[in-house]
């Protein structure tokens, strides 16, 4: 068997791996948008955790695209090598065979990319949801907790509501060092242990608690007050170096005792929540299911 059809052979495979995954790219966003709404709209709400479970499903999707291109290209290859010949040569082989190199390395790069996607992405999954759980426990106080709610430019990960206060909250999903297991308010940050500092979930959860506040203003005759939480589920939250403003800092463990910072000026009357609720509800449906 010559060079040049090992070559064209590598070329073809890799090719026709790059066309396959093409198509089924275009198919699998085709086949989204073709979803037609189905029965009890009203009533099917956002699940805990439902913004990123949407993300890591199409990252998944993607890495099961990328290897049936992989899949593909090999399939092709073994059949050109059998029984194909040497079809192209001189500088056009060489130009088929430096572009079929070029396709290998950005599928490989994408596969490696998607995969660091795929496992932060699992985890903010895993990292909601075990928020979301422990919020779901404040139920038996007469509070519902909504989730993913389009609230003031923000979509919130998690919506507290109930007669003894409103909580906005914000989760930050990082992953925990062997040597630093500790998350802190320090001024405006919550500030991690391992030397990492964040504004923006302080930033985030005070931005949505002024969009339910806003909300409550339109619905209600009167705005509401709402308290921004920031969830750092993993991580043991320590003493504050120094307040934070409203901002409560909790996580999976303690996120059910979220009521003890209310106080009487955070309390709603209960026809007042039942309208909240309802509200909140209408947000939350989920065209998607």
């Amino acid at each position: 068997m010559s060079t040049g059809s090992v070559i064209n052979a590598i070329a073809g495979g890799v090719l026709s791996g790059a066309l396959m995954w093409a198509l089924l790219w275009l198919s699998v966003r085709t086949a989204a948008l073709l979803r037609f709404k189905g029965a009890f709209v009203d009533y099917v709400l956002n699940a805990s955790a439902e913004e990123p479970r949407s993300e890591l499903r199409w990252v998944e999707a993607d890495l099961q695209l990328l290897a049936a291109a992989g899949n593909a290209a090999v399939a092709a290859f073994g059949a050109l090598l059998l029984f194909g010949g040497a079809r192209f040569s001189g500088w056009l082989m060489w130009t088929l065979f430096g572009l079929a190199c070029a396709l290998f390395v950005a599928w490989a790069t994408f596969v490696v990319l998607k995969f660091i996607r795929w496992r932060a992405g699992r985890f903010a999954v895993r990292a909601n949801a075990a928020i979301g759980a422990s919020l779901a426990r404040l139920a038996v106080n007469g509070h519902r907790v909504f989730h993913s709610v389009p609230l003031g430019g923000e979509l919130l990960d998690h919506v507290v509501v109930g007669p003894k206060g409103a909580f906005a909250v914000t989760v930050v999903s990082r992953r925990t060092r062997k040597e630093a297991t500790t998350a802190r308010h320090n001024n405006r940050f919550v500030e991690f242990q391992d030397g990492i500092a964040l504004a923006d979930p302080i930033i985030v959860a005070e931005r949505g608690a002024r969009g339910l506040a806003e909300l409550s203003g339109k619905i209600l005759s009167h705005k509401i007050r709402v308290r921004p939480v920031v969830a750092v589920p993993g991580w043991e939250v320590g003493p504050a170096q120094s307040p934070a403003g409203d901002a409560v800092l909790v996580n999976e463990k303690n996120a059910m005792m979220l009521l003890r910072f209310s106080q009487p000026a955070d309390h709603i009357f209960d026809e007042d929540v039942a309208k909240l609720q309802e509200q909140l509800h209408q947000m939350c449906r989920n065209p998607m299911l």
